[in-house]
């Protein structure tokens, strides 16, 4: 298992009850991260181990009870093991009971699981009507699955907040969002972000890679999360990080002013409020980065002023690289650098990628 392995449901089950959580797992994946072991095991692997780490590493333990529960063995143990989980982190990993059949009722759980709101697949109608239960008073719990993210893409879904990440070490409540020479950064959406990895974060935000290059990523993170409202959207200048807003940032004369636009490229711009995920981007990006405008004080341009890459970065205000990125697509925006004594935020440390945090 690698540490990017972290799973939103672990299905406990008895043997005889196999198609039943196959039928749940098909329900439930890959909208989100499912292990079953009859799914996920692979030829050779120490499955005692395996299951054990995948449990641990689960938001939810999803616990089929029938009258076959008493004697399964091994899913007793995965009981236990869910209910200590439960214990041990202060409640944040969940467990759920879900009742097969009528021959066993809330009375005759098993031990630990009595004070557990249980699900009945006869009342919800159906495994089905259980995985709908299951989305729909659990997804807050869950990472967004990447089919949501790409949606909100889609539909432009407003920010509502804002997620940064910066080196540990480079850190400094009394200093700015980003680097000081630097007039604007990126941030990503939390909400999409949130119950991932460290590691899954970098991944899915190219930190380290198209933003905010670094020379070794193996190093202590901190996240930076703030609301963006309707003032601090106007306060940080809220943009797509896509190439036409880069565009606009480094020609403005009230933002960056490295170059002045021609007459031709402010009438392309058009007039507020402008379209910056326009499907002109490539044109955008080739009016950026000619000769005369590509090199500023301290190298390349557009990674002075806004901290990418521009040899990686897509600049569709989305991380997506088809057949070349592990991340999952996520939406990408630019901030001014600010101040960070002029905002309202939180800290939260992620420690090194290997000790597998949790953006919370």
């Amino acid at each position: 298992m690698t540490h990017e392995e972290r799973w939103d449901f672990f299905i406990a089950y008895a043997s005889p009850d196999r198609g039943a959580a196959e039928a749940l797992f098909d329900l439930l994946d890959p909208s989100f991260r499912v292990f079953l072991d009859r799914r996920n095991l692979l030829p050779g692997d120490d499955w005692s181990s395996r299951l054990t780490l995948a449990q641990s590493k689960s938001a939810v333990t999803l616990v089929l009870i029938s009258s076959r529960t008493d004697n399964a063995y091994y899913q007793r143990e995965e009981i236990a093991r869910a209910i200590e989980l439960s214990r041990d982190e202060g409640g944040t990993h969940q467990v759920v009971p879900i009742i097969l059949d009528e021959l066993a009722p809330a009375g005759q759980l098993p031990y630990g699981l009595r004070l557990r709101h249980a699900i009945s697949v006869i009342e919800a109608g159906g495994l089905e009507g259980v995985a709908d239960r299951l989305k729909s008073a659990l997804r807050h719990r869950m990472t967004m699955p990447a089919e949501e993210m790409r949606r909100r893409y889609d539909r432009r879904t407003a920010l509502t907040t804002a997620v940064r990440l910066v080196p540990r070490g480079s850190f400094a409540s009394d200093g700015l969002l980003g680097a000081p020479r630097r007039k604007y950064v990126f941030v990503g959406d939390y909400d999409e972000q949130r119950h991932r990895t460290l590691r899954e974060v970098l991944s899915n935000l190219w930190i380290g890679d198209a933003f905010e290059q670094v020379a070794n990523s193996n190093v202590a993170w901190a996240a930076l999360v703030f609301e963006v409202g309707e003032l601090n959207r106007r306060k940080l200048d809220l943009l797509p990080a896509t190439w036409k807003a880069a565009f606009r940032i480094l020609s403005d004369p009230k933002r960056a002013a490295r170059f002045a636009p021609t007459d031709e490229e402010m009438a392309r711009l058009g007039r507020p409020p402008r379209d910056y995920y326009s499907d002109d981007q490539d044109w955008w990006y080739s009016r950026c980065t000619i000769d005369e405008r590509r090199w500023g004080a301290y190298g390349e341009l557009v990674g002075e002023v806004l901290g990418i890459d521009w040899t990686c970065f897509t600049g569709a205000g989305l991380t997506e690289r088809p057949g070349q990125s592990t991340g999952i697509p996520s939406r990408v925006y630019f901030v001014k650098n600010l101040p960070l004594s002029s905002m309202t935020y939180r800290v939260q440390d992620l420690g090194v990628p290997d000790d597998d945090i949790v953006l919370g």
